[in-house]
């Protein structure tokens, strides 16, 4: 098959991969026993390969070794690959586009999932790809995080109308980002067998600094940065947050509760 990548590549920098894998959040349990669920529903035996496609940093691929014998994560950066490498010595990390997995043979994997990456691909070849490799009643699971929803309305005004849909207007891909913004309502998984899950609500709490740092790994920030190299936005973003979350008794700074929505499509060749 021709070599083609994917159609963005804007997670490659030294830099961005370093903030991607210390702010990028993980995925919770209950997502992967609906995946182990899935996979068992036609099989109940145990998941010899899986292929986590677009595996940057790690997050997803790293709770895959637990549940499959062989995990291989491919990513298009070599600094992502890199930065993984730090995280696990029991997964094959490596460097590859998501549209050609021709290290594999035809028919042998288990489970190819991608997490929070089909937006970049190139979908019809991928899909063409992921059918090659799947053995019958293998799996392909797509997930990703969609936008949150900060539990206090001020700050979500800062982020997400201040940042979001104002400073970052025109760095957004509209056609990538289209569908998380719809949670993947518009992609379609090419097999007889597709689930679209309810889309699982993670609450969670994180400190200020860390979401600032989670929105420092956003592709539209780092884009945005290139293009303004002097800004300040995060650093004054961070002194709102704090005086926004600073208690006005103890002077202790509050942590951010914000939903994150996981929207999940299960497919089985």
């Amino acid at each position: 098959m021709a070599n083609k990548a994917p159609t963005h590549r804007l997670f490659e920098d030294e830099e961005h991969a370093k903030v991607y894998a210390k702010y990028r959040p993980s995925y919770p349990k209950e997502l992967y026993d609906k995946i182990i669920k899935y996979c068992r529903q036609s099989d109940a035996n145990e998941l010899s390969i899986a292929i986590d496609v677009g595996c940057g940093s790690g997050q997803s691929t790293l709770p895959l070794s637990n549940l499959c014998r062989h995990v291989t994560g491919i990513d298009i950066s070599r600094e992502q690959i890199l930065e993984a490498r730090k995280a696990a010595s029991n997964i094959d990390f490596r460097v590859g586009s998501a549209e050609d997995m021709s290290f594999q043979g035809d028919g042998t994997v288990d489970l190819v999932t991608t997490a929070s990456t089909i937006h970049w691909l190139d979908k019809p070849s991928f899909m063409t790809e992921v059918s090659r490799v799947l053995r019958p009643g293998g799996v392909l699971a797509v997930y990703s995080y969609g936008f949150d929803m900060i539990h206090n309305k001020e700050a979500q005004q800062l982020v997400w109308e201040g940042l979001f849909r104002t400073t970052l207007r025109d760095d957004w891909v509209p056609d990538a980002h289209m569908h998380i913004d719809n949670g993947l309502a518009l992609i379609e998984l090419p097999f007889n067998d597709f689930q679209r899950l309810e889309p699982l609500l993670i609450e969670r709490e994180v400190d200020i600094d860390s979401y600032i740092g989670f929105i420092g790994s956003w592709a539209p920030w780092q884009t945005y940065k290139k293009r303004n190299r002097e800004t300040n936005i995060l650093t004054d973003l961070r002194q709102r947050l704090r005086t926004l979350y600073t208690d006005g008794l103890t002077g202790q700074i509050r942590p951010i509760i914000l939903t994150s929505p996981i929207y999940v499509l299960l497919g089985r060749k």
